[in-house]
């Protein structure tokens, strides 16, 4: 009996707990928008805390995309829509509730910006690894996405810039 016991909670210790997708989205930021004033040079979307929580296949646009010289489809950083972020800005954070979408999970994330204003952002969720991840991010305050998923922009990108490089 003892041992039945026993067997029954290691396997509740190996099980992994998924995190739910406010708590996701919420952890994220913490990490990133400190990355993103720090001075670090190392490049994020190569991290392992960024494959824990991005999609792979946002993450692998972005570094291609990243790759392209003078590309416009990227014009700020992904995830923010901002070209700086303060430091003094990130406890403004706030994450709203995660609805359903398509499957996966949308919700609204504030981010604190400069004379304490929001820029609000909507980010889109799916189940990847048994995980929630970040696969998409609009800018809703501004009504604006940078589209990261069209195929014909970035080959167009891809294309202007072979003309570049050969002049």
């Amino acid at each position: 009996m003892r041992a039945l016991l026993l067997v029954s909670l290691l396997l509740m210790g190996c099980t992994t707990h998924a995190q739910t997708p406010e708590a996701t989205v919420s952890d994220f930021y913490h990490f990133y928008l400190a990355d993103f004033v720090s001075d670090s040079h190392e490049n994020p979307l190569t991290s392992s805390k960024m494959q824990q929580y991005v999609a792979k296949e946002t993450l692998t646009r972005l570094k291609a995309i990243q790759d392209i010289e003078e590309q416009e489809i990227v014009e700020a950083d992904y995830f923010t829509y901002c070209q700086d972020y303060a430091a003094e800005w990130i406890p403004a954070l706030e994450v709203g509730t995660a609805r359903d979408d398509a499957g996966g999970k949308v919700l609204d994330v504030w981010l604190g910006i400069q004379e304490g204003k929001k820029l609000k952002l909507r980010d889109y969720l799916r189940q990847e690894d048994r995980n929630w991840k970040i696969y998409r991010v609009v800018d809703v305050s501004n009504g604006f996405e940078q589209n990261i998923f069209d195929d014909k922009a970035i080959s167009a990108a891809k294309a202007h810039a072979a003309t570049l490089s050969k002049n």
